[in-house]
This record gives structure tokens, C-alpha cells and sequence, in this order.
């Protein structure tokens, strides 16, 4: 049996084709950026986004090119860069969220009793928490 999360992501993949938007991919780097309260470092991106960090790298260019993100430099060091969602970013991020939205409501929310999704959040919640704490242990992730 596939698992729900890769076909809820291929839905989503799909129907943001058809919409002609950007990939899920995207998605996940231009919600991560609008949430940052200040420029971010790719590196703070890796446990926010479902990528490995080589393809970080090349998917950041690829937002990049499409004017969805801009890298800025750092003024102490000049060889590290941030990145920061363009107000073009914002806008294809608003038009993704709907779309988001509607995928996961009519493929998990419409099909689960609301104290089973309370159940299925409060673990996942618990799950990621001590994914992340383990990350962060030997600073695989920066701390929020």
C-alpha cells in the first residue's frame, strides 16, 4: 500500500500543474521563507523542507531564477548568502495555498473523524519534536 503522505503529495503535485503553478517543492521553500521573521540561511531551510541539502541547493536556484526568492550577502562574510522571499514569492505562494488547502482537506480532513485527525496531529507533533531535538543535538539544525 502507498502511504498517504506520497499520495497526498503527488495530488498536490498535480493539481498545482494544472493550475499552472510551481512544484511542491516550491511550496515548502517559499512557506518556510514567509514564516522566517528575518532573512535565512539555506542551510536553516534543510528541517523545514523535505529536500536533502545538495538538493536544496539546486532547488533554491531554480526559485531563484523564477524570481520567487533573492539571495542577499552576509556583511561579515561575504561568502555567506540569505535568502528572502520577493513579493512575486508572496503572490505565487498565495495562489499555492489554496490550492494546498483544498488537497488536504478532501484527502485527509473529509475522510477522518475529527478525534482521530486530533490523535494523528498530537502524535506527528510528538514524532517530528523528537526528530527535530535529535537533529538539533548535533546541529543538524539550527535552533528556532
Amino acid at each position: 500500500m502507498r502511504s498517504a503522505y506520497l499520495l497526498l503529495s503527488e495530488r498536490f503535485e498535480k493539481e498545482l500543474a494544472e493550475a499552472g503553478l510551481p512544484d511542491l517543492g516550491f511550496y515548502g521553500v517559499l512557506l518556510a521563507l514567509s514564516e522566517a521573521p528575518e532573512p535565512s540561511r539555506p542551510r536553516d531551510l534543510l528541517c523545514k523542507v523535505n529536500v536533502t541539502k545538495s538538493g536544496l541547493t539546486r532547488l533554491v536556484d531554480r526559485i531563484e531564477k523564477a524570481g520567487l526568492v533573492e539571495r542577499t550577502y552576509c556583511p561579515s562574510d561575504r561568502r555567506g548568502t540569505f535568502l528572502v522571499i520577493t513579493d512575486q514569492g508572496r503572490e505565487t505562494l498565495a495562489k499555492m495555498q489554496p490550492v494546498r488547502e483544498r488537497v488536504f482537506r478532501e484527502g485527509f480532513v473529509d475522510l477522518v473523524e475529527e478525534e482521530d485527525a486530533v490523535t494523528v496531529a498530537r502524535v506527528m507533533a510528538e514524532v517530528s519534536e523528537g526528530i527535530y531535538e535529535a537533529l538539533n543535538a548535533d546541529g543538524s539544525c539550527d535552533a528556532e
